[in-house]
């Protein structure tokens, strides 16, 4: 398991700050799906004011490089709310730039405003990215995609997503090219995990290696058996 991309700054800086804030650990976790996976990202970690707002930095650095011409950031509840507001925050503070958010409810509200979005309402000409923290399925962005485009003509620039796994789905197929399949909007993510273990390997941060060759091979086995895209 290689990957051929020079890793740039603002994501190998994202690999750090993910197992300095133990978002990103190494042993054996059991998966929703079933399968048993040797490493684990819990975006959850990043749960106070410094750590989400470098959070949002990376996703606004990501949004920047890959789909500069969004114009608009939309966070599915639950957990992309505080992501795409850390988003905006970090784009009119490191970037100059000065864009809308929004977020969805998923519940109805039955008094004052009574709307399902919450935030920038989405106006036909704007370029929308999308934010959340993995993809596993991709059912609940196409549903929160389906409904937005049921409200707005709004067009779907891009998916950002922290980690891609580069897994298969329980199907057998490659879940984010599925999503791309489906939705035909490109998904991009601050970081992949054949880039986490190319920075990672053998690398010592804070005077700890926490990526060593035996686990980078159970990593590499684990892809090996359900990794299609290299």
């Amino acid at each position: 398991m290689k990957t051929k991309q020079q890793i740039k700054g603002y994501k190998s800086e994202f690999i750090e700050f993910l197992v300095k804030e133990k978002a990103l650990k190494f042993g054996e976790f059991q998966l929703k799906s079933g399968r048993i996976s040797p490493y684990f990202f819990n975006a959850s970690s990043f749960n106070s004011g410094e750590t989400i707002s470098k959070l949002g930095y990376y996703y606004a650095a990501t949004l920047q490089e890959m789909i500069p011409q969004s114009t608009l950031v939309f966070g599915p509840a639950y957990k992309g709310i505080p992501l795409c507001i850390a988003t905006v925050i970090a784009l009119a503070t490191h970037f100059d730039r000065d864009i809308g958010y929004f977020f969805n409810r998923k519940e109805a509200k039955t008094h004052g405003d009574q709307g399902i979005l919450v935030g920038h309402a989405p106006v036909d000409s704007d370029q929308i990215v999308m934010v959340d923290d993995v993809i596993t399925d991709g059912a609940t962005k196409q549903e929160a995609i389906s409904m937005i485009q049921a409200i707005s003509k709004a067009h779907f620039t891009g998916v950002i997503i922290a980690v891609d796994r580069m897994e298969t789905n329980a199907e057998g197929k490659d879940t984010v090219s599925e999503f791309q399949s489906k939705t035909r909007i490109p998904v991009k993510s601050i970081v992949t995990i054949g880039e986490i273990c190319e920075y990672l390997l053998g690398r010592e941060i804070d005077g700890k290696v926490y990526l060593t060759d035996t686990i980078y091979q159970k990593i590499d086995k684990y892809l090996q058996t359900y990794c299609i895209r290299h």
